[in-house]
């Protein structure tokens, strides 16, 4: 088995921190005072506060005293919390100086303060995470297409087609639901896990990222047996308090067409079974999802995809419903997928994704693996 590189893999040299410079530690420099960087594009700033509230004292009616924000918004965007802070307070002496040396009023102030206040608390939500703005957006785009490139089908041998489609609750960048997908080194073995994290949106997707982190390191280094166990094992020990997560997991065998599969709480998967032109569920015996149970078991359930034949795996916001049962759900499903067999397969997850039962209110998911 073909053992899958930690995508969140990052170098130790990466963060550690360097060594100060020689002038930072001397003495006589005050041991509170913060270090300031970039310093020239401080002073460039603070000079523009100063220069915009001059000009507004000067010329209050050429120059209103809304000027300010664009200048306190590029601080909030480019320097660190100490030196926000310092512009900050900055702008705020300027604007009390405006209140009581021209006649701009109180009323005219308040939501300039307002905003001084709101870039602040921006700042303060940034400062958490350790980067700036436009590096914080870069970061989290990278973490989002980790999570998706972890779950790349890779090419498959001649005879064999596999499509997957995701698309997230209102649209958001996150979701929490992801597949990992790991082919053994032979080329024969294909192993996946599509995963449904409880929740929606960030909360749900930082989940995702933990749990994918976990499943890209066990799936394709330990036996299909263990996948799951050691999963749960992973967030029974990791105590989530947020909720819990599904999952199903597929080893399907390229040369015999051989395909066992296991699940935690997760959707039925569906096997269509070309000699009968029936889709069937194939994993009837279910353990529980995952992080609700220590120590529990997942049986696997094993079937044959011969020629024609298809697997279809998904999340719940494809069949969910708020006014109907996933029974329901479920012919519905297997309604659309019925309707394109005469077509082929291709097409049919993203089909699934953009109709699913729960809309826009749920992270929606499938994938199929079919043979010709």
């Amino acid at each position: 088995m073909e053992p899958v590189n930690d995508p969140g893999e990052i170098r130790v040299s990466a963060i550690l921190p360097s060594r100060a410079p020689a002038w930072a530690e001397r003495r006589w420099l005050p041991r509170t005072l913060p270090r300031l960087e970039g310093t020239p594009l401080l002073l460039t700033i603070l000079g523009a506060v100063v220069v915009v509230a001059a000009g507004h004292i000067l010329w209050s009616g050429a120059l209103p005293l809304v000027a300010l924000v664009p200048v306190c918004l590029l601080a909030t965007t480019l320097c660190p919390l100490a030196q926000v802070r310092l512009v900050l307070a900055v702008a705020f002496t300027c604007v009390l100086w405006s209140v009581f040396v021209t006649d701009a009023g109180l009323v005219r102030a308040l939501p300039v303060v307002a905003t001084l206040a709101l870039m602040y608390a921006v700042a303060t939500s940034r400062s958490h995470h350790g980067a700036a703005t436009f590096a914080g957006d870069r970061m989290l785009g990278d973490l989002r297409s980790r999570l998706h490139s972890m779950g790349d089908i890779p090419r498959l041998p001649k005879g064999w087609h596999a499509e997957r489609s995701f698309a997230t609750a209102h649209g958001n960048a996150f979701a929490g639901d992801f597949n990992i997908t790991s082919r053994s080194r032979c080329g024969r073995q294909l192993e996946m896990v599509l995963a449904d994290v409880s929740g929606k949106g960030q909360a749900a997707g930082t989940r995702a990222l933990v749990l994918a982190g976990a499943l890209g390191g066990v799936i394709g280094s330990t036996t299909p047996q263990q996948v799951l166990p050691m999963a749960n094992e992973f967030l029974e020990r990791d105590s989530w308090d947020e909720g819990f997560a599904t999952a199903v997991h597929i080893c399907l065998d390229l040369e015999t067409g051989e395909a066992s599969v296991a699940s935690a709480g997760h959707p039925p998967a569906m096997h269509y079974d070309a000699g009968c032109g029936r889709w069937k569920a194939i994993d009837h015996e279910r353990g529980p999802a995952l992080g609700l149970m220590a120590g529990a078991e997942y049986p696997r359930t094993t079937t044959v995809l011969g020629p024609g034949d298809a697997l279809l795996v998904y999340t719940d916001g494809i069949i969910e419903s708020r006014a109907r049962d996933l029974d329901d759900g479920i012919d519905w499903m297997l309604g659309e997928a019925e309707a394109r067999v005469p077509q082929g397969f291709t097409g049919l997850a993203k089909t699934l994704v953009a109709r699913g039962r729960a809309g826009l209110e749920d992270d929606r998911a499938a994938v199929i693996i079919w043979r010709d």
